[in-house]
């Protein structure tokens, strides 16, 4: 049954990739202990989505630091429209969408692998 279950998961995390059009990003600079941002946007029909995950030396992340949605299926990192700025204490990842495809929940996420 448990292999069932991971068989079930491993294929629903596989068709919501290919039907949302999931890109994946690893961000530069990398933080402070090896921390690095990693984003998943999606985009379907006219709404674009992402989230944020800290990533650590381990090269696990816990759950999205933080997620955001975007009007008109504009992905944000994709096009550039982000800032990431690191502390001796974690980062912040910031983004911004355009005049015509503003962000319209979230957008500014604590990047923390601590």
């Amino acid at each position: 049954m448990l292999i069932g279950v991971a068989v079930f998961g491993t294929a629903w995390g596989a068709v919501d990739d290919l039907v949302s059009d999931a890109r994946y990003f690893v961000l530069r600079p990398v933080g402070p202990g090896g921390c690095t941002a990693v984003v998943r946007e999606t985009s379907f029909l006219v709404i674009g989505n992402g989230e944020a995950y800290a990533v650590g030396r381990t090269g696990l992340a816990l759950g999205a630091a933080g997620s955001w949605t975007v009007d008109d299926g504009y992905r944000p990192v994709a096009g550039g429209t982000y800032t990431l700025d690191w502390g001796p204490g974690g980062g912040l990842l910031q983004v911004r969408g355009t005049s015509t495809d503003p962000v319209v929940h979230g957008g500014s996420t604590d990047i923390d692998c601590g």
